[in-house]
């Protein structure tokens, strides 16, 4: 089974749980950059980052080392802004349409939440979704411990889940052999 881990992240919490799962999973790793970073400092910088949540912008992005079409299973991460996802995301499924694949929705923030991965399995209705985890962000942990501990939650999560989207696989080739040949 082909696995992709695709993710952006501002401040390396999402990298860091996108790492351990890619590397757990033996998957695919692809970052979503965008061309051009938001040019503000201090408060500012936080103001311009509500803004383009607020109005849904849609930022220019690099393309894709890989099309997540091509693949069977797809994680999906982001940081979480003011309660929603990160807009790179508005314009990558506005580019490419993710439909009839299995996906998980991962997310690091501040706080336990999950607003963030609610408003961004809205995108994905055509596609299988398979769970969501949110963590608090890892490697703002005080000790190495802690991240660790995150890191391993996510990786668990992460396995299991890639564990039912193979069963599942092989219950759709199942199927399809039984209309093929009849049984």
């Amino acid at each position: 089974m082909k696995i992709l881990v695709l993710y952006n992240t501002v401040d390396g919490n999402t990298q860091a749980v996108a790492e351990a799962i890619a590397n757990a999973l033996d998957a695919d790793l692809v970052k979503i950059v965008r061309v051009k970073g938001v040019r503000a400092y201090g408060f500012f910088t936080k103001l311009k980052h509500r803004m383009e949540v607020v109005r849904k912008k849609k930022p220019d992005i690099f393309p894709l080392r890989k099309d997540p079409r091509d693949y069977d299973l797809v994680f999906i991460g982001t940081p979480v802004w003011y309660d929603s996802y990160n807009p790179v995301y508005n314009t990558l499924f506005d580019v490419i349409k993710i439909y009839d694949r299995k996906i998980a929705l991962f997310s690091t923030g501040e706080e336990e939440d999950t607003k963030a991965l609610d408003k961004l399995a809205d995108y994905l209705v055509d596609s299988v979704l398979l769970g969501k985890f949110h963590c608090v962000e890892p490697i703002w942990c005080d000790t190495d411990e802690e991240t660790q501990e995150i890191l391993d939650k996510a990786v668990a999560w992460a396995k299991n889940i890639a564990q039912e989207a193979q069963q599942m696989k092989e219950k759709e080739e199942l199927e399809r052999r039984k209309t093929i040949y009849k049984y």
